[in-house]
């Protein structure tokens, strides 16, 4: 199914689907991949799939200001731990000595630095003239530095969990649930989870079958699986946004929205999204390449 496709499908199903249905999206997907190994989405978001503020250095090179708008360093920075436990839950059997090897070629491939690095390059490769610069100025100074601005500096009086329970019986207008899915929607967020979770599986399958040669190979999610698995990523993407934006008024969403649909936009959204996915590859790749050797 084509990228056209799958927008029609979802927008179809925003425009009746009942808030409890998204409420069960939440619940039975989240953002985690194996082992939770996903859990930060793009576009300046954190963990929990929040947007965040971050301070920025506007004396930075703008690739490095949208990096840090995006939020990337909580993707990158536990990344090392987090992988380590995951290629050890999918190899199931490690001998101290393995693991004793593993850590330290996880550490060294996932380096921080390294990432940020990768996906740096990887965007400005892909970038038109000035396209960098262009996006760094709406980033920090739009209408999306708006919306970060405003959840910031809002203290939800509910967790997450709570307010699904108290919005069951007076969910939010059907107008302000289309409004965040269109937001949703336009910065990626639930495709990105999907994203960057088969990356980080594939590189870790690519360890384990070095560490356990002639073990499964990787399989992708395809077809209905697939699909399946992105409509349920962005249906728990949309409800974590309308708890987390109840403060920002719809003009501000909207105006957000089309700054993200736009041609810039879009670009950033994709490119940013497939130089995270592809420094996971690279960072899996340095860490076979490590135990080899």
């Amino acid at each position: 199914m084509g990228p056209a496709r799958v927008r029609l499908r979802r927008l179809a199903l925003i425009s009746w689907l009942p808030f409890l249905a998204l409420i069960a999206a939440c619940s039975s997907s989240g953002g985690a991949g194996t082992d939770g190994a996903v859990a930060p989405p793009s576009t300046g978001e954190g963990e929990s799939g929040s947007v965040r503020t971050t301070s920025v250095d506007e004396s930075a090179a703008p690739i490095d200001q949208i990096l840090a708008i995006s939020d990337v360093d909580a993707i990158i920075e536990a990344r090392a731990r987090v992988f380590s436990r995951q290629v050890a839950l999918l190899i199931g059997d490690l001998s101290d000595p393995e693991l004793e090897r593993l850590v330290p070629a996880v550490q060294a491939g996932f380096d921080p630095d390294l990432l940020h690095r990768d996906i740096a390059a990887f965007m400005e490769a892909e970038a038109l003239p000035g396209r960098v610069e262009e996006v760094a100025a709406w980033l920090g100074h739009g209408a999306s530095a708006d919306a970060r601005r405003i959840v910031d500096e809002y203290e939800p009086p509910l967790s997450l969990e709570e307010w699904l329970g108290e919005y069951t019986t007076e969910p939010p207008s059907a107008v302000r649930v289309r409004l965040v899915a269109r937001w949703t929607e336009a910065r990626g967020t639930g495709d990105f989870f999907v994203l960057l979770e088969q990356a980080l599986t594939e590189a870790a399958y690519a360890v384990r079958n070095q560490m356990r040669p002639g073990a499964d190979p990787f399989r992708p999610l395809r077809g209905d699986a697939l699909m399946a698995r992105l409509e349920n990523s962005f249906n728990a993407a949309v409800v974590t946004a309308l708890h987390a934006t109840e403060t920002v008024p719809d003009s501000v969403l909207n105006s957000a929205s089309d700054e993200m649909e736009s041609e810039s936009g879009q670009w950033y959204v994709q490119i940013y999204q497939l130089a995270v996915a592809e420094a996971m590859r690279s960072a899996g790749a340095r860490v076979v390449d490590e135990l080899a050797s």
